[in-house]
């Protein structure tokens, strides 16, 4: 069923004939945000000319042409934002699969709310500093010595995984309220959202989140992500780009409808010019919460847990084929044809 309606949705999005694969190179990029004073770290993979040689990261094995050259031309821009507590390398099968097919990927690790340090979770400030990190990111591509003379600036698109899907929204001006956790974790006592402990530690306050919209984002792509703070009757009047939004049909860590069901909803009636809706909604039947997450060695899955399971019967890496060739397709097409 999941391949069935992975291949439909790549008829549907499918490129008039697909470009031949780029290497992936690899480089780091520290990034400063002026607006809250933090530094820190982002991985970017880029379309290069140079072969790619087995590297380690810790546990993990990958194919990158470290500090290789970027190929000529000019290239769309994606920002991936991770989960709370997790790895800017969590998303790399999807990074991989648009490098190869000629994007540049910037992956932050998001201060304060990472695996290496996490004090910034379920706070106030975290939901406020998310979005100012991949407005920060961006700054610091388009501006970077070697890889921004290969940029199409006017070609920038966020993919966010649930906090990160959160980060992406309000980035692209999406209008967040955290006083909507506190009235539902609050309200439904039973709700098993992992944002509502920070709500019964007394670690978050009610705000209202504007950020100023980025108007260099140019799509979207949402996997399982937070939408509970977007219930505000404005939270959607600023975004008007066009969005695939991703569900998991067995996320057990957020809670429908106050989640992706809030975005959809808000996001009804959005059209480009010839009418169609600027909202793309695929559910992922038997898919959990990290689904979305890069396949983990099997060495490694049983002291991570929660976060390296899936549902019985789901492949997780059979899934990032597919969810890789999905998101090419969609990004290809979507940014070609930019408003």
């Amino acid at each position: 069923m999941m391949v069935l309606l992975v291949f439909c949705f790549l008829g549907a999005f499918s490129a008039n004939a697909a470009p031949a694969d780029y290497h992936v190179g690899f480089r780091k990029v520290m990034v400063e945000s002026r607006d809250t004073g933090e530094k820190f770290p982002m991985s970017v993979v880029y379309p290069t000319q140079t072969p790619e040689t087995r590297v380690q990261f810790g546990p993990f094995a990958m194919e990158l042409a470290i500090g290789s050259e970027i190929s000529s031309g000019h290239f769309p821009l994606v920002l991936i934002s991770h989960g709370s507590g997790g790895s800017n390398l969590a998303h790399r099968s999807i990074a991989f699969a648009l490098a190869r097919k000629g994007f540049v990927v910037g992956m932050p690790l998001h201060p304060g709310n990472n695996f290496e340090n996490n004090q910034a979770e379920g706070t106030t400030r975290n939901w406020q500093n998310r979005p100012k990190h991949l407005q920060a990111a961006i700054d610091a591509l388009v501006t970077h010595p070697q890889l921004s003379k290969r940029l199409d600036v006017g070609r920038i698109a966020v993919i966010g995984h649930s906090m990160g899907g959160y980060a992406a929204l309000a980035a692209a001006g999406a209008v967040a309220d955290t006083g909507q956790i506190i009235e539902q974790c609050t309200s439904q006592t039973d709700m098993k959202d992992p944002f509502c402990l920070s709500v019964q530690g007394n670690q978050l306050t009610a705000v209202r989140i504007e950020n100023p919209k980025d108007p260099r984002i140019k799509a979207a792509v949402l996997m399982a992500p937070v939408g509970l703070v977007f219930r505000a009757a404005d939270a959607f009047a600023k975004v008007d780009i066009p969005m695939l939004l991703i569900r998991a049909g067995k996320d057990e860590e957020l809670t429908e409808p106050y989640h992706s069901a809030v975005i959809a909803a808000g996001y009804t009636g959005k059209t480009h010019n010839n009418g169609k809706a600027k909202l793309t909604e695929v559910t992922i039947q038997n898919a959990g919460h990290y689904a979305f997450i890069t396949p983990y060695p099997e060495s490694i899955k049983a002291e991570l847990g929660v976060v390296a399971e899936d549902p019985a019967g789901f492949d997780r890496s059979v899934f990032h084929q597919e969810l890789s060739a999905m998101i090419v397709a969609y990004l290809t097409q979507t940014l070609k044809n930019t408003e």
